[in-house]
């Protein structure tokens, strides 16, 4: 009989590197399900007034590791990066960042300290017809020069080194009688707009940081691209017969057509891309996972038709036990932002769960990439809405402790034992369905995406 060899020594003393970040994980993800336990805006709160000094910690933690790692650039531009993308919050908070509300009816005026003076000009609401909903407001505004500049939701207006956002508005009240103020020509409400004036003195640390996160995971997932290919790390025999080939592809086919049937009509009904909510994510996962079936035919000769399938068919029944009423994309997911990070979401979870199991554990690192690229852009998107690039939203935290989670991962991965490999791709996977399902639970905990 014979005796499987020996874990190698690197791996055995890997074993305190491997448990330590194993629990910080998990400590992490509990602490960050307590604090969207709270809402968004307690655990803000809590964070600004006690977490300033743990990041600054982290800051300079990273800085310090970067010193060992001049040799090994994909480890120096994620340390890095996540370096210069703290400093920016902690800048923010300790070196002038500022934040203040105007509240404007038409033709008042009004200001902040370092800041031109604006005076509202109009005020407009677009309305979906069939419904009746918000489509956009749009505040149209002149400034100091005289200029008339128009601030719509995802269209901010940046006077350095401010940006002024189209924050919300709130009805006029009639003086005389107490009742909602009406316009005497169109019977329609009046309505007071409230911009939202952010001084972000730590964008440029942020934004220069999220770019090093970028190309430190393109840099990465293409190592580990390399070196698994290279060992020859394949969950599954490769594909010998041409036959079997054959028969996976007319499969993978019929399933990519089926897909991509539903969503076409699913784009057709709604009007938009289909990605607003969870119902629909499904119906883009149960689009790319096909592609991944083919993928791995006929470039890596792995058969991954079971797992892809399976997958492929607990989305399609899914499907049936959710909302799929057609709703129109409210203003802050009409930007450019929106196909791009939903998409990249999608990519990520797709290949990071299908690593987990068994198949196409070569993509781990494009895997990584994916969720790197779609927190800077869930980052860009933020800043461009909301005025901030961090709002320490429940799914916020939850996707970035999944992101953690990988990133040690991928750290870790040369000095693993087997099982322990295992045992980090099946609780990522868990972390990424938590993710998941988050967009439900966001029904009940307050948050910025509380629309899925």
């Amino acid at each position: 009989m014979t005796q499987s060899p020996p874990e190698p020594r690197a791996a055995v003393r890997a074993w305190p590197s491997v448990v330590i970040p194993s629990i910080l994980l998990l400590v992490a993800a509990v602490v960050s399900v307590a604090l969207a336990c709270e809402g968004s805006a307690w655990s803000l709160a809590t964070v600004k007034a006690y977490g300033a000094g743990a990041l600054v910690g982290m800051a300079l933690l990273c800085v310090a590791a970067c010193t060992r790692m001049f040799g090994r650039p994909g480890l120096l531009a994620l340390h890095l990066g996540f370096a210069l993308v703290l400093g920016g919050w902690v800048a923010n908070e300790l070196a002038g960042g500022e934040e203040g509300f105007l509240q404007l009816g038409p033709g008042q005026a009004g200001d902040l300290a370092g800041l031109d003076q604006l005076t509202l000009l109009d005020f407009t609401i677009d309305r979906w017809e069939d419904t009746g909903t918000v489509r956009q407001y749009t505040s149209t505004v002149r400034n100091g020069k005289g200029e008339e500049i128009k601030i719509s939701v995802n269209h901010p207006l940046v006077v350095r080194p401010w940006w002024i956002y189209q924050s919300s508005y709130q009805e006029m009240a009639d003086p005389r009688t107490g009742e909602v103020a009406r316009d005497p020509r169109t019977g329609e409400p009046r309505h007071f707009t409230i911009l939202q004036c952010v001084k972000d003195v730590g964008l440029p640390l942020a934004a220069f940081g999220g770019i090093l996160l970028l190309l430190g995971s393109v840099i990465y997932g293409v190592t580990f691209l390399v070196r698994m290919g290279r060992r020859g790390a394949i969950s599954r025999p490769a594909i010998e017969k041409a036959s079997r080939r054959h028969v996976l592809t007319a499969v993978a086919v019929v399933e990519l057509l089926v897909a991509l049937a539903v969503f076409v009509h699913r784009a057709w009904a709604t009007g938009h891309p289909p990605m607003q909510n969870m119902y629909e994510f499904l119906i883009c996962t149960a689009v790319l996972l096909p592609v991944l079936t083919l993928v791995s035919a006929w470039c890596d000769g792995q058969d991954t038709l079971i797992v892809d399938s399976s997958l492929f068919a607990l989305v399609l029944a899914a499907l049936f036990f959710m909302d799929g009423s057609v709703k129109h994309l409210m203003p802050a997911l009409q930007s450019p932002f929106f196909v791009p990070h939903v998409g990249a979401y999608v990519a990520g979870y797709v290949l990071l769960v299908r690593a987990a199991l068994g198949a196409g554990r070569r993509l781990v690192g494009a895997g990584f990439f994916f969720l790197t690229l779609g927190l800077v852009l869930g980052a860009a998107w933020g800043k461009f809405c909301w005025g901030n690039w961090w709002q320490f939203d429940p799914k916020e935290m939850w996707s970035l402790a999944t992101w953690l989670h990988y990133a040690a991962y991928l750290h870790l991965r040369p000095r693993l034992p087997r099982w322990a490999d295992r045992t980090f791709l099946a609780v990522g996977a868990v972390l990424v369905i938590l993710t998941l399902t988050w967009i439900n639970l966001s029904r009940i905990f307050s948050g910025m995406h509380s629309y899925g």
